[in-house]
């Protein structure tokens, strides 16, 4: 028996007639198709998590090495802090502008969503701090 997927159950008529071979194939298939899609997302999630890991890895050592901690005896200056952080920031921003420049219009979808973002008042940007526009005091 082949299932036609564009057959719409009615309630009353699984109520009054029980289940039919079509309403079980259904069940079944649908079951199978859901499990799947479960063990996929689950597996992604696991993917991300060990991901998510391995990425703060990356910016706690790039952060140490921005800092120089092995060589030096007193803390960082809250400056250092901040620029050390800003950087950290960059590489993430990073990320998502090359993704962004590379697709169709990225480069006004960009321009779109900090514009946007100005409009509301959030001081948001996805554009690193090389690209961007130094202020120069003259």
């Amino acid at each position: 028996m082949k299932f036609n997927w564009k057959y719409k159950f009615d309630l009353l008529d699984i109520i009054k007639n029980g289940w039919s071979e079509e309403h079980k194939l259904f069940a079944r298939t649908y079951a199978r198709k859901g499990k799947k899609a479960i063990d996929k997302a689950m597996n992604g999630l696991g993917k991300e998590a060990v991901e998510t890991r391995e990425m703060a890895e990356l910016f706690f050592r790039l952060l140490e090495e921005k800092l120089n901690l092995e060589n030096r005896s007193e803390p960082p200056t809250k400056e250092e802090v901040r620029a050390a952080i800003e950087q950290l920031k960059d590489v993430g921003r990073f990320s998502v502008f090359i993704t962004a420049v590379i697709l169709p219009g990225g480069v006004f979808s960009l321009i779109g969503l900090e514009l946007l973002a100005r409009k509301f008042g959030i001081n948001f940007t996805i554009v690193p701090s090389s690209f961007r526009k130094k202020n120069i005091d003259k």
